[in-house]
Order: C-alpha cells, then structure tokens, then sequence
C-alpha cells in the first residue's frame, strides 16, 4: 500500500446542523469533519470526490474513519490488509478503513488471519506451501494463480526461480491539493499564438480550419478566395482545441453512439507515441520493413501481440477527432490540454446506412472489432471529418443516417487499415471497397493481456528521461503518472511540452521528467493513475537506462510488472 501517513483518531460523528462558508463558494458542507485543507476561508474536506466546507460544529475535531477522504469506512471488520497507515477491509469492489479497536482488544490471531493479498490476488487455501517470501508476505501458487498464505498457514520458503518482486496497490488516488483543481473548473483561454497557421485560420488562439460555405465537401478557402473571403467560414474553436468532455475521475461510459469511420493507414509515429505497440500482432501478414519489424518485436514481446479470446485487437487502432484526443479536466492540474486519450478502447460495428444492424449470417455482416487510440485527427487538419458535430465537411456521406454531420453526442474515428479491412471483409488483409462505413462504437473496457510496458526513449538519465506507457488495462488512458526521485518524492511526470500551443490537438503523448526535478537513480519507482483514479505503483519499473545488447534497435519498451485490474466487458 503506497498511502500517506493519517493519525487514528477515536470514533466521533457529527451532524451538519446549518450551513457553512462553503456555500456561497459554490461548494457543499461537508457532513463528516475530516480536514485536509485550511485556508482563508476556512476548513476544508473531501466528500463524494469533491470538496466540501468543515462546519464550525466540528470544533476541530477529525472524523472517526481515519481512511477518509480517499477511502470509506468499513461497514465490517474483517482485514484483508494491514499497513503503517492501519486496518483495511475490501468491501463493495473497493478499498475501506477499518477502524482501529482498542489495544487491549486486539489479538494476535486477528493479525495472523488476515488475507493481505486481496483483492489483486486470492488467499491461498489450507495446506498451500509457501515458496517465495517478499517485504508483502509469503506467496504461494494456487490453480496455476499467485495466492497470499495468511500468517498462521505457512508450511516452507523456498524462494522460486521465476522471482515474483512487484506488486500493485490498486486503490482510488486523491490528487487534488487545492480546491482550485475541481470539476467545475473551466478551461482557460489560449495564449497569444506566437506561429502562424499556415493555410488554416487562427480563432482565439487556436489553428482552425475554414471551408467555403457555397460548396459541399470542401477543406480550405483556396477555390472560394481564400483567407477573409465573403464565402470562406472559419470552423468554431471548440471544434480545435482541447475538448470539455471530462472534469473529474469517472468510469467508462458504455453507451453507444452512431458515426462513420475512414481510414488512414498503418503507422509508428502516431501522435500517442506507442510505436510498434498496437500496430503489431502475432495473426497479421505485413509486407517488406513492418514484417521485419514486428516479426523482431513479437518476439521480444510475446504478449504485446496477443489478441484477447474470441475477439481481435492487435492491429486495430484509431484516431479520434481533435478535440476527444486532446481533453481538458478541471481536477487535474494544468489549465489546457492536460488530459490525452491515448491507450483507450472502443467496440466499433459497422452498420447499414440506416444505422440498423447487421445480423449474424447476413450479407454484409461482418463481427465487430475491439479497437485502442494511438493518435489524433486534429480538425485543423482534416476539416472534412475531424471537426466533428456541425462542423463537419462531408455532405458525400449525406446517404448515412448519421454520417454527415455526425450526431452532437457522437465522435468521428479514423481507423487503421487492418480495423476497416475486417469491418468490411471480416480479415485483416481484405478487401475495402468503400472508404467511409456507417457505425456504431462504445467505449469499452481494455483488456488485460499481461503487464503494462513503457517505451523508454533513447537518451535517458537520472536528470532526464522520458517514456510511453502501453497496454494498460481498464480505463485504458492514463491520466497522472509520477516517479520517485532521489529524495523520495513522488514528482508527477509531465507530457512532452515540445508542441505548440496554437494546435493543442496534435500534443504528442510521451511523458518525461519536470526540469531540474532530479536526479533519478536506478532503480526508479514509478506510480500511474487511470482516468477513473485507480492508482497502482510499479516498484523498480526502470532497472537501467540501458537497453540490453539484444533489444529491438529505436524500440526498447520495459516489462514493469504490474496492470490494473482487468473489468467485464459490459454485454
């Protein structure tokens, strides 16, 4: 468990009686009486993942569950894991506090059966024999899974030869400091743009694109007389800078929605930053330098290229439109651009022009693709698709219930190659007669097939590196990541700064190292929290700066050993 320190107090509840500061501020009173923060205006708390006003009737008193704000309080009693912080139980699919009994109550033997392992791995049952001992506890191997030997079952220690040394702690994050970062914040305004647009438009601050409004289908003002034209319209900057789709940790949304999909090809250089990562697969049959490239990588990197049971996945990326790739949330620190959708994952099914489904065995069908975003289609760029609902300039596809424009809720995705190859032929390597198809997608959870990796790139050192994170299950994007320094700091990484504000929507993906933060002595821990604030910590992630002698030349990615919890696939 990787928590901060909290005192535990004894058992006090107290009941909001009036109202408090808070509210003329625009934030609730809090019902319990944890503080975290004190300043001018008065005390405050965290409550439902928002911040809340302490009410004076708390008389400086703390709140009795000692795991608050960034965790409930038990219901029971039963401890799955004991740390320096205290007790902890796993009720309702998450971590709680248990609050602490009384010493002269506590017995060892409560210690000695407790499941520290849960929820990332079982208990072992009775007469499992131990066989690799760690700082945890004594691990031992159950149907062919890790399991926890609770104290008082341990049998032998003999230390294994496949070493099991990271674990992860997956519990919710609290990041926020300051109630200045909270979901009701607004995104700021661009700054002055300092380069120009080249054929594109700048509208506050952002590169735009403009088309001619007398013509269908049209990208730019060039056959209507360009720049300031009475014909030529410039695109909202809504449409061209970061999008205001998310203010605070959330879960993926399931729901489906209507579009159409084109196609852009197979590339390594996608805004994200993956390289090979989801271009590669174990059951596709490139050509030339990919086939020598991702026969190496799948071989050095066995599960990078598994396809999940019964669906394919390695090979099918996409590239959402500007402003759904490059995200602002209010509860995260920065004031534009501070959250990429890279690593998520969409079911996407093509269907009739209608927007009605294929069945199963009739012409046409073909099964749906599961699908990973490794890159951006910025509307200042591609204007005809990109832009998205409104904006768009597509009026070809006007056949499709919802192709032109796309509907409000709904997003554009350009597909790879092999994606829109197997949504029109039903194989990676088929036919693809039309270039746009009718669909309908949902955001869906991204499968667990083996550890997260990062792509360290080339250069790297205690005072500066930088990286990639691939194959992250769950929420799929990441939207903190932190290393530990030298002092022992926790130092959130930030994403590469090397772009120009004026096209936020072509911000490339990798992270690295704030200046003058370290330096970063091997081995470095670093920690990662997903956009539904699962935060899991990988223990000595980065082993050397130095890819070994038999590593894929410009591609040197890094088994960190952990994941996050894998979740169902909705029905």
């Amino acid at each position: 468990m990787k928590l901060s320190n909290v005192i535990l107090t004894a058992t006090l509840v107290y009941k909001v009686l009036a109202g408090c500061f808070s509210e003329s501020l625009g934030y609730n009173c809090c019902k319990g009486c944890d503080i975290i923060l004190t300043d001018d205006y008065g005390s405050w708390g965290v409550e439902n993942n928002d911040w809340c006003g302490i009410n004076d009737s708390c008389n400086g008193s703390s709140a009795a569950c000692w795991s608050l704000p960034d965790y409930p309080c038990c219901t029971g009693n039963e401890v799955v894991y004991t740390d320096s912080d205290g007790d902890w139980g796993y009720e309702n699919n998450q971590w709680c506090g248990i609050a602490k009994k009384d010493e002269n109550d506590e017995k060892e033997s409560d210690k000695n059966d407790s499941c520290w392992s849960l929820p990332e791995y079982k208990c072992c049952s009775e007469g499992i024999e131990s066989i690799f001992e760690d700082s945890i506890g004594k691990w031992g191997i159950e149907d062919n899974e890790w399991c926890g030997i609770k104290a008082n079952n341990n049998k032998t220690t003999n230390k294994p030869s496949n070493t099991k040394t990271t674990k992860a702690s997956t519990k919710p994050s609290t990041t926020v400091t300051d109630p200045i970062y909270n979901k009701n914040r607004k995104q700021s305004p661009y700054p002055e743009a300092k380069d120009g647009c080249g054929s594109w438009a700048l509208i506050d601050n952002v590169c735009c694109a403009e088309y001619c409004d007398n013509e269908d289908s049209t990208q730019g003002c060039s056959t209507c007389g360009g720049h300031g034209s009475p014909h030529c319209k410039v695109v909202d900057s809504f449409a061209c800078r970061s999008g205001d789709r998310g203010y605070d940790f959330h879960e993926i949304p399931t729901e489906f929605h209507y579009s159409r999909s084109t196609h852009f090809g197979i590339t390594v250089a996608g805004a994200c930053g993956f390289g090979l990562y989801q271009v590669c697969g174990k059951n596709l049959k490139y050509t030339g330098e990919f086939a020598k490239l991702c026969d190496a990588f799948c071989k050095a990197y066995p599960s990078l290229c598994q396809d999940p049971e019964g669906l394919t996945y390695r090979g099918n990326f996409a590239a959402p439109q500007g402003n759904y790739y490059t995200q602002f949330w209010g509860i995260l620190e920065g004031d534009q651009d501070n959250y990429l959708s890279c690593g998520e994952c969409f079911e996407v099914y093509k269907t009739k022009e209608d927007g009605t489904d294929y069945k199963p065995g009739e012409e046409g069908y073909t099964p749906p693709v599961l699908l990973s975003v490794i890159d951006s289609c910025p509307c200042s760029a591609n204007g005809k698709w990109c832009c998205g609902s409104e904006w768009d300039q597509c009026q070809e596809v006007n056949n499709f219930k919802y192709g032109c424009p796309v509907p409000k809720d709904s997003i554009h995705l350009d597909l790879s190659d092999v994606a829109m190859a197997r949504l029109q032929s039903g194989t990676p390597d088929g036919h693809m007669p039309a270039g746009v198809i009718p669909n309908k997608y949902r955001r869906v959870p991204c499968p667990r097939l083996g550890n997260m990796y990062i792509w360290l790139r080339q250069n790297a050192s205690p005072y500066w590196f930088s990286f990639t994170v691939v194959n992250s299950a769950g929420f799929g994007g990441i939207a903190i990541l932190e290393a530990k320094n030298d002092e022992g700091k926790w130092v959130k990484l930030i994403r590469d700064p090397n772009y120009t504000m004026a096209r936020p929507q072509e911000r490339f993906g990798t992270w690295a190292t704030p200046q003058d933060s370290g330096p970063y002595n091997l081995p470095i821990d670093i920690r990662l929290t997903d956009g539904s604030g699962i935060t899991i910590v990988a223990e000595e992630a980065i082993k050397s700066f130095t890819p070994p002698a038999d590593a894929l030349r410009d591609y040197y990615y890094i088994d960190i050993g952990v994941n996050f919890p894998e979740i169902p696939m909705p029905e």
